[in-house]
């Protein structure tokens, strides 16, 4: 397997290559993480079946003492109120200021992995899960199976009426902070009544990727081994 960082039309990228070219599959991290977050569980998941692309957000956050990206900007004070409140976001009826701007940059960028591999899996973590579901639903990428990591319904004006369907994997922690679990199954209705296959699975925690999940995302990718 070789492991390199590129530039893949504008988007910084770690990926991971080997022998077998049909199966690509992309990761998107949450707020405030960068590409180097999930790359990790590439060696977790059929590694050796499977072509591996992490991109960097493309917002950079200033963490301190690192590096921090993400694909859109959150109101930060309002989410620490919640979390204090111990109520929920409207997510669904939100639209972030960037939010068509960073799919209109990742639909030429998945468009381009595309024409190396015959299947395309698109999934990720937070705010990456929920950029990766509305890119699923773009009928003019070809994109096989999805991986939705405690995400949630966001921007459902920019949902479309039909699509084809495909098959999803998508787990929430039942006492997550940051996003509830109501803004995870609000997600996995809408998937299910556009059609696509697959369920929620929840665990007993928080805003995290769980052994569980990690286990449970190695066994839906089977499928595509």
């Amino acid at each position: 397997m070789k492991i390199e960082s590129i530039d893949l039309l504008g988007i910084e990228t770690l990926t991971v290559t080997g022998n077998a070219s049909d199966v690509g599959i992309i990761m998107l991290h949450g707020y405030g993480a960068n590409m180097q977050d999930l790359f990790p569980l590439w060696e977790l998941w059929h590694a050796e079946k499977f072509n591996w692309y992490f991109p960097n957000g493309v917002l950079p956050l200033n963490m301190g003492y690192y590096e921090g990206r993400s694909w859109f900007s959150i109101d930060v004070q309002e989410l620490e109120r919640a979390m204090r409140e111990g109520r929920p976001r409207n997510m669904r009826g939100t639209l972030p200021l960037e939010f068509d701007s960073t799919l209109a940059r990742l639909t030429p960028y998945i468009a381009e992995i595309s024409k190396k591999h015959k299947t395309i899996i698109v999934g990720g973590f937070s705010q990456g899960a929920m950029c990766a579901s509305h890119l699923a639903m773009n009928s003019t990428l070809n994109i096989d199976g999805l991986i939705l990591l405690s995400g949630a319904l966001i921007a459902e004006t920019r949902c479309p009426a039909q699509v084809k369907g495909i098959p999803f994997y998508q787990s929430h922690g039942v006492k997550d902070p940051v996003l509830d679990f109501q803004a995870g199954k609000e997600l996995e209705e809408k998937l299910l009544s556009l059609n696509f296959s697959g369920k929620l699975h929840p665990f007993q925690g928080g805003h995290e990727i769980p052994t569980g999940v990690i286990h449970e995302v190695r066994e839906f990718l089977g499928q595509f081994a």
